[in-house]
């Protein structure tokens, strides 16, 4: 039975450049096709999440939430 999408089909995420995903303004803003707007930082090369966050993407899945929105807010992917 077909439940949708497939787990390796969710973990593919599309790598984008840091400067495509930032939020600059409070309006609409114009993001690449298919990027979860509420998880950004998913859509960074891990070389661009290092140099954004300042460690590793399992360290950052493993802080508070809302130690993570705001380090997202700082780095304009919120």
């Amino acid at each position: 039975m077909d439940r949708g999408n497939s787990l390796p089909s969710m973990l593919e995420q599309k790598i984008y450049p840091y400067e495509m995903l930032m939020v600059t303004n409070r309006g609409r803003v114009k993001l690449p096709p298919g990027v979860d707007r509420t998880r950004l930082e998913r859509h960074l090369s891990p070389e661009d999440f290092l140099k954004v966050f300042e460690m590793p993407p399992e360290e950052f899945s493993k802080l508070a939430l809302w130690k993570r929105n705001e380090l997202k807010k700082k780095a304009f992917l919120f």
